[in-house]
């Protein structure tokens, strides 16, 4: 295995920038990965495949990292009372310095963040409390202005014991900024949903639903929600895109009891009218859920599951109208750790993160070519097998010999595959699906017109399609990535 850099304040900062600065980076787009593991953040050129600069971060054990616009990046440090603001312009420009990391400190330590463009607001959700942070800023990452909502802390997910939720120990999901400078916030210690807006003066929520009692709060009656039922907590938010806009779907963990799934995970499909929180159904699907997505016609809701080391793609009908139920369509076989799914708007592919496995599922659900999304019954399944080091089993004989031509350098806990941040991880033309390996530290693409050459799990991964970050680097943990997309004329061809 490679031996870590070490970083210890500006002079172990000065030689990274030094070491990075004969990459030559040659677009105008960068992809940021956290580094878990070295707190640090590596930012590749993505058009290049190239390093563009390795930042350390003012806080400890990066993960969730993403785009508030085209100057800010928002990097969420787990272990510190602070989130770190990277300023773009000075990747994009290679004129990287002590001044390009910042962090603002909070009353919480960080879980994730979404941003509101149209009020430009960033939300700052609650890793070691169910609180969250509204920042205000006039430049995001420039202003002290803050907003802090205490939630109260609830019964689940505060430690190892009976009735947690599946999805990690953190005390909030993913926040989500809605219509109107209305926010979304997920306490997963209470298992609720809950409605805020930048405009009130109190930290009170404007309206909640209950996942733990839902039927009898919201007064309807479920025929997918058994009698005593606990619905297990949310742990993300998507909307449906194009006319539909104000109805989101929520993706409920599971629950579980050691090794015994005492609720499934499932999908919750509600409307936000006015400042109301509207139920409109939910439909169960399979314990240990994550992200979920809606392909682009708005039609059909995509959510990956893992049981039992299968993993199996969820796909719902999402009711021809805003009030409609929802209905299972079909389960298609994918990955180990199935947990975060992308759709394309153009290609109309779905592609499926299988964090405990070797390969992607992607899903074409446009198998005729007509620029439609065809019935789910239609759709096809393909392997997609991305970077990998070879690893031997307990006598030290050859288990996989990977595609890489090195060892694998996965430590134990650690996921395969990177999460990545939305469908940024497309470019604008959809010729290129980015992503990472992760415990193997490698940054790579996937071309969508010549899936073929990542079909066989024997053949070496194409070189000109990956970049081998720790080779270079060192051991490292590239585990969340995030995209921008800067170039509306060059090779990528527009901004996302």
């Amino acid at each position: 295995m490679n031996h870590k850099i070490p970083l210890c304040g500006w002079l172990a900062f000065s030689a990274l920038m030094l070491f990075t600065s004969n990459y030559a980076a040659a677009s105008d787009s960068v992809a940021y990965y956290s580094d878990n593991q070295n707190d640090r953040v590596v930012a590749f050129d993505p058009v290049e495949m190239g390093i563009r600069a390795v930042i350390p971060t003012k806080g400890t054990r990066p993960y969730p990292i993403g785009k508030a616009n085209d100057k800010t990046t928002y990097v969420t440090t787990r272990d510190s009372y602070s989130i770190d603001v990277l300023e773009n312009f000075d990747v994009i420009n290679d004129k990287v310095n002590s001044r390009t990391v910042r962090k603002i400190k909070l009353k919480h330590s960080p879980r994730s963040f979404a941003y509101g463009p149209a009020r430009g607001i960033a939300v700052v959700a609650g890793n070691s409390e169910p609180w969250a942070t509204l920042l205000l800023p006039t430049n995001p990452g420039h202003s002290a202005v803050q907003r802090l909502f205490k939630q109260p802390k609830g019964p689940y997910n505060t430690d190892d014991a009976v009735d947690e939720n599946y999805g990690g120990n953190t005390s909030s999901g993913h926040p989500l900024c809605v219509q109107d400078g209305l926010f979304i916030l997920l306490n997963r210690t209470n298992r609720t949903i809950s409605l805020f807006s930048v405009n009130q003066k109190d930290d009170m929520p404007l309206d909640t639903l209950n996942l733990a009692d839902l039927e009898a709060e919201e007064g309807f009656d479920d025929p997918d929600i058994a009698p005593g039922s606990t619905l297990s907590s949310a742990h993300h938010i998507t909307r449906s895109p194009k006319e539909r806009e104000k109805v989101y779907f929520a993706s409920l963990e599971g629950s579980f009891n050691g090794s015994d799934v005492l609720e499934p995970g499932g999908v919750l499909k509600f409307m936000v009218v006015d400042e109301e929180l509207i139920v409109v159904d939910y439909q169960p699907t399979r314990g240990a859920v994550h992200h979920l997505d809606v392909s682009s016609d708005g039609q059909y809701v995509l959510q990956g599951t893992s049981e039992g080391e299968t993993g199996k793609l969820y796909v719902l009908d999402a009711g021809s109208d805003a009030y409609d139920s929802m209905s299972l369509e079909t389960i298609i076989d994918v990955g180990n750790g199935a947990g975060h799914v992308i759709t394309s708007n153009e290609r109309r592919l779905a592609i499926v993160t299988n964090h405990a496995d070797r390969f992607l599922s992607v899903i074409d659900m446009d198998v005729d070519d007509d620029g439609e999304v065809n019935h789910p019954g239609d759709w096809t399944n393909m392997k997609i097998w991305i970077p990998r080091g070879a690893i031997y089993d307990e006598f030290g004989a050859i288990k996989d010999p990977g595609n890489i031509g090195r060892d694998g350098t996965r430590a134990l806990g650690q996921k395969i595959q990177a999460h990545t941040a939305s469908v940024s991880g497309i470019d604008p033309r959809e010729q290129y699906y980015y992503g990472s390996a992760a415990a193997d530290g490698v940054f790579y693409r996937i071309d969508l017109e010549k899936l073929g050459k990542y079909a066989d799990p024997h053949k070496l991964f194409p070189m000109e399609d990956m970049l081998d970050a720790e080779a270079e680097l060192g051991d490292s943990y590239l585990i969340q990535g995030d995209y921008n997309w800067n170039e509306p004329s060059g090779p990528m061809g527009g901004m996302n």
